[in-house]
């Protein structure tokens, strides 16, 4: 399956093109996302909402996992949050292939402020489906 073809197909997720997530680098077992925390991201604390991090996680997991052309989904992620950040704030998330097995996969993916300061810390496992994914052309 054609590297291209497999980076456009994780790139047409609608969720994270609606948040407004970036891929910007992918390779077998690893990716890079980032998005741009806008204010209507914030929470009644004025802090970004944990499911945007999480999502922005979730987007470098799924691309990742599934970078190999091969269907893969999330069995289980576990979060940590370490530093708050404020609106205006690019985050970056990287997620990084620890095992890979016949049938799943174990993800370490950080979430940082572009200056490297650690803002979450996650850990997810991936189930690899039988199937490839659906690429058009």
């Amino acid at each position: 399956m054609d590297r291209d073809q497999i980076r456009q197909h994780i790139e047409r997720d609608p969720f994270a093109r609606f948040l407004g997530i970036e891929l910007l680098e992918l390779r077998e077992g690893y990716s890079k996302t980032a998005l741009t925390v806008e204010e209507h991201m914030l929470n009644f604390h004025g802090l970004p909402h944990g499911g945007v991090i999480f999502s922005l996680a979730d987007a470098a997991f799924a691309a990742a996992c599934n970078s190999y052309g091969q269907v893969a989904v999330a069995l289980h992620v576990d979060v940590s949050f370490l530093a708050a950040v404020e609106a205006g704030t690019r985050l970056i998330a990287e997620a990084t292939e620890e095992h890979l097995g016949g049938r799943t996969g174990l993800y370490r993916l950080a979430v940082t402020k572009e200056d490297g300061t650690l803002v979450a810390l996650c850990q997810g496992t991936a189930y690899r489906k039988k199937q490839s994914l659906a690429i058009d052309g």
